[in-house]
């Protein structure tokens, strides 16, 4: 009996799984009243998108949900803005990304509206100015590196440049929480990247350059041992 029980929930699993990846997703907000005039497309692999138009520069808030709004994306708004051509794309990749970035599941992002730059902002520095300006990259990436001078956990968002009216937390939503990193030494450097077409972004500490040669040296130091067998 436990046997065909175990079995009657993985096939029951296997049923729910198979209807999240057949839901029907909308593009909602403030550019249709956040009704569902505007269904996603399924690209594959859990993915969907869907593009919309208007002013160029204008700006929108916008969430993936279904019909019924039993289920959203991000838990806050996001809010983005028409390019020059008066478009916008947005992708939803539904389920966990595993990847070590975040947010973890269920990523909201966006085409490069190439309106402006980013800056980080938080507790590094009293949230008083942007503690960095990211450079882009191309294809909707930003990065960028800050010495924190001094170990510990710090707070901090992705801003739109010189202004709180669009930000990026921690679920990527525009009124998210903040994100977090924590340095554990004096003098690290932390590695910034958002992600804005694949919704994620992440927070490295760099290791040191002297944990860096300590590793490369002991590898070569095994590496001799081994051939000396």
């Amino acid at each position: 009996m436990k046997t065909l029980r175990w079995l009657a929930g993985g096939v029951l699993a296997v049923l729910l799984s198979a209807g999240n990846l057949n839901a029907q997703y909308y593009l909602r907000g403030s550019f249709n009243g956040w009704d569902t005039s505007a269904p996603m497309t399924d690209l594959g692999g859990g993915l969907f998108s869907a593009t919309i138009s208007g002013t160029p520069g204008d700006r929108f808030n916008f969430k993936v949900a279904t019909a019924d709004w039993s289920a959203a994306w991000p838990g806050s708004d996001s809010r983005s803005v028409f390019n020059a051509a008066g478009l916008a794309t947005v992708y939803y990749r539904a389920g966990a990304a595993g990847d070590g970035w975040g947010p973890a599941t269920d990523r909201v992002g966006y085409a490069d509206p190439q309106q402006f730059g980013w800056d980080i902002m938080g507790s590094f520095n009293g949230w008083t100015t942007p503690a960095l300006t990211l450079t882009a990259m191309g294809g909707g990436l930003y990065a960028g590196s800050l010495l924190v001078p001094t170990a510990g956990s710090y707070e901090f968002k992705f801003r739109e440049a010189g202004s709180w009216d669009i930000s990026i937390g921690n679920d990527f939503g525009n009124t998210s929480g903040n994100a977090g990193v924590t340095t554990t030494d004096a003098n690290q450097y932390v590695s910034f990247q958002l992600d804005l077409p694949n919704g994620r972004w992440s927070a490295a500490v760099v290791p040191e350059p002297t944990s860096l040669a300590f590793i490369g040296l002991g590898s070569l130091v095994l590496i001799q041992r081994l051939r000396r067998r």
